[in-house]
């Protein structure tokens, strides 16, 4: 509805649908771009399949090409398809069980498909060779999945992570999850606070990449936002209604006068 009387209003001022159309089109280009992304992300997963189907025409002429293999795995994991990516990157780890980035891939990859032992296990074999890899992912991913299955277990990896990245927002806003789940809610609170003054910190790129967790973890301001944005729709729907009431009267008035002066 909101879209239909920014679409309406945008015709009325410029005349034309097409330009409308365009206008509309750019408004939420540059929104997106300033908030959340999300027409950055459609743009990436068109290009991972794009990447994806080339890759796999490289890996059916050279099934050996470890670099093509563990590509095709991190694209198959950032499309949720994780059975695939697991047998993409198994023979990596196969051939050389110390590949940090192929026992990662894994780990993530068997974490999704429900076989915790053996995710949680790669993931800490990551964690111990190279802990800086990937700026401390294992961990990170490690508190991701324990927070999605219920588990308060999830505090002691996402701790150890911000030993080293204390800056981290969704660290701090996945630590407070953690703690909900475990039942203590005065250390929630306090995390949701240092996430929400985190996010405040940074610099602009990094807000970007960022507002989601802060704002989830201070979520009255969004639901402000929204309501004077449902404010704004009404109050500007109520307008056109009576605009086009007003004008379909004149319109009836000028129709009986010219029929009363005939």
């Amino acid at each position: 509805m909101g879209n239909w009387v920014n679409f309406s209003m945008l015709w009325m001022l410029t005349g034309s649908p097409v330009a409308a159309a365009a206008i509309l089109l750019m408004a939420y280009a540059i929104a997106d771009w300033y908030t959340f992304g999300f027409l950055r992300g459609v743009a990436h997963a068109v290009a991972d399949f794009q990447r994806g189907r080339r890759l796999r025409l490289v890996l059916l002429h050279n099934p050996h090409d470890r670099k093509a293999r563990a590509d095709l795995g991190q694209i198959l994991i950032s499309q949720r398809r994780h059975a695939g990516a697991i047998e993409v990157v198994k023979p990596l780890a196969d051939a050389d069980p110390h590949d940090v980035n192929a026992l990662y891939l894994l780990g993530i990859a068997c974490l999704a498909t429900g076989r915790v032992d053996q995710g949680e296990l790669f993931l800490t074999e990551v964690h111990k060779a190279d802990p800086a890899f990937r700026g401390g992912a294992a961990l990170l991913e490690l508190g991701r999945h324990r927070i999605r299955r219920g588990a308060g277990a999830a505090v002691e990896p996402l701790r150890a992570f911000l030993d080293i990245y204390p800056h981290h927002v969704e660290a701090r806003f996945l630590l407070s999850r953690a703690h909900q789940l475990a039942g203590n809610g005065s250390a929630a609170t306090a995390e949701r606070v240092r996430c929400w003054q985190e996010y405040e910190t940074e610099l602009p790129y990094q807000r970007r990449r960022d507002r989601v967790w802060a704002w989830r973890g201070r979520p009255s301001r969004p639901l402000l936002y929204a309501a004077i944005a449902c404010c704004a729709l009404a109050l500007l729907g109520t307008a056109l209604q009576r605009s086009g009431l007003t004008s379909s009267a004149h319109a009836a008035a000028d129709v009986r006068s010219q029929t009363a002066t005939r």
